[in-house]
């Protein structure tokens, strides 16, 4: 997680990690990850933002285990984002990358 400032005094959160596929957080602070189901996955903010944040995120693993899968965001707020995991046709548990940045 870090936190900027800048010229005006606004300050900008930018909080990023790397999630396994059983939703267990392998590098990253000042989140929570919980395993919703198979392939679905709710980030938390320690500390929310005050309006939604942009949240991304991409597939994390070997290329021959995840050159098929992609991730989604399908909800976000200011304290939270939601992503999914898939093949071209069912969830998938899959690692994923993701950074959320916006103003506190």
């Amino acid at each position: 997680m870090a936190i900027f400032k800048d010229s005006a005094g606004t300050a900008t959160q930018h909080i990023y990690g790397v999630i396994s596929p059983d939703g267990k957080i392998i590098s990253g602070e000042g989140f929570k990850c919980h395993k919703l189901r198979y392939g679905l996955y709710l980030i938390e903010f320690d500390q929310p933002f005050v309006d939604t944040p942009a949240a991304i995120c991409t597939i994390y693993g070997g290329e021959w285990q995840t050159f098929n899968l992609s991730v989604a965001v399908v909800d976000v707020a200011p304290w939270h984002f939601v992503c999914t995991t898939s093949s071209p046709d069912r969830p998938e548990d899959c690692g994923f990358t993701f950074i959320a940045f916006g103003n506190i």
